[in-house]
């Protein structure tokens, strides 16, 4: 039986719209064509060919679904206008649209092939099961599957609310969750140490943001996480929710190779989980639940509270490295409060 996938304690956003979930897959060894026509089969809709690099489903079981390889070079397809005024045609049994094939086919080893959702109804995330058993079918290759990938599934939850403080609270409740999530999930070595997309936030501005009585505003909260924070490049990125409270703050903040790579959008950015696919019984369920445990700790007032002074106390203890300690007294807390919820 599949996994379940848990509800977060608030379904609905501040303006009474329900909430949704956007995901990406990122995976290897599959050509863009052939996944996408795999996808449209298992999930229907209507298939969109862009370019061997790119194609769209339309109004499949989860809605739109976008199948890319994930390099702006191959995806930008600029090279082809110039091309198509010297008369080369890039029509499926041309010449071109075979070369651009190929180039696809021997990529496919190094650059990851990426499954992009739209937000996703909570009651409808039990078909993301049929997404990913179709790519197991296809052979898809997941970040364990190579030294060398570093694939991961990105969850993008959209907020409850565009308050500062509530904003603030799943900060804390992901950065007290932080080194549980990592045990738990066993979250890929080449991911934490070897890439820098899921570095961990510095321990300075844990420092400056685990204190009870840090309740700033809108423009307090972007400034601070900029200030130690000026990347993407984090297990939860909240660049994508800051840019679409006040954009122009965010990209005065940021450094120009950041720029031009964040897109406002209210929703977490959460980074951490591995991509799995064609490991037995994996689901997105077991990444999403986790996800829901962060919402649910950030929804407890008083038990952040009393975690964030917990931290306090015992901070001296894994200041240098992660204190195992506090690992077992968040898996002890989760198990009797939150993994028996149904």
């Amino acid at each position: 039986m599949s996994e379940t996938y848990l509800l977060p304690p608030r379904l609905t956003d501040d303006s009474g719209q329900p909430r949704r979930a956007g995901f990406e897959f990122e995976f290897g060894n599959l050509p863009i064509t052939a996944t996408a026509r795999s996808l449209q089969q298992a999930l229907g809709g209507e298939l969109e060919d862009i370019s061997p690099f790119e194609a769209v489903i339309h109004e499949s079981q989860l809605g739109r679904l976008k199948v890319e390889r994930d390099a702006n070079l191959l995806k930008s397809t600029r090279y082809r206008k110039l091309l198509e005024t010297l008369g080369v045609e890039f029509t499926p049994g041309s010449l071109a649209h075979e070369i651009e094939t190929n180039i696809d086919s021997a990529s496919r080893i190094l650059i990851p092939c990426e499954v992009v959702t739209q937000p996703v109804a909570f009651a409808d995330m039990a078909m993301l099961d049929t997404l990913v058993d179709t790519l197991n079918q296809l052979g898809a290759e997941g970040t364990q599957h190579s030294i060398i990938y570093a694939f991961g599934l990105h969850i993008n939850a959209s907020i409850p609310s565009r308050d500062s403080l509530d904003i603030l609270r799943h900060l804390q409740a992901f950065l007290l969750l932080h080194a549980w999530l990592v045990d738990m999930a066993g979250t890929d070595r080449t991911r934490r140490y070897l890439t820098p997309y899921i570095d961990p936030f510095p321990q300075h501005y844990m420092e400056h943001v685990l204190q009870v009585d840090y309740q700033p505003d809108t423009d307090q909260l972007i400034d601070d996480y900029l200030h130690f924070n000026p990347t993407r490049n984090r297990a939860l990125d909240m660049l994508p929710i800051f840019c679409d409270l006040d954009r122009e703050r965010v990209l005065a903040g940021l450094p120009a190779d950041e720029r031009k790579l964040v897109s406002a959008r209210p929703a977490f950015h959460y980074r951490l989980p591995d991509c799995k696919v064609n490991v037995p019984g994996w689901s997105v369920a077991t990444p999403w639940n986790h996800w829901v445990f962060i919402e649910k700790l950030a929804h407890d007032s008083a038990l952040l509270e009393r975690l964030i002074a917990h931290w306090q106390e015992h901070y001296a203890d894994f200041k240098l490295a992660q204190n195992t300690r506090w690992v077992r007294h968040l898996t002890s807390l989760i198990a009797e409060q939150y993994l028996t919820d149904k």
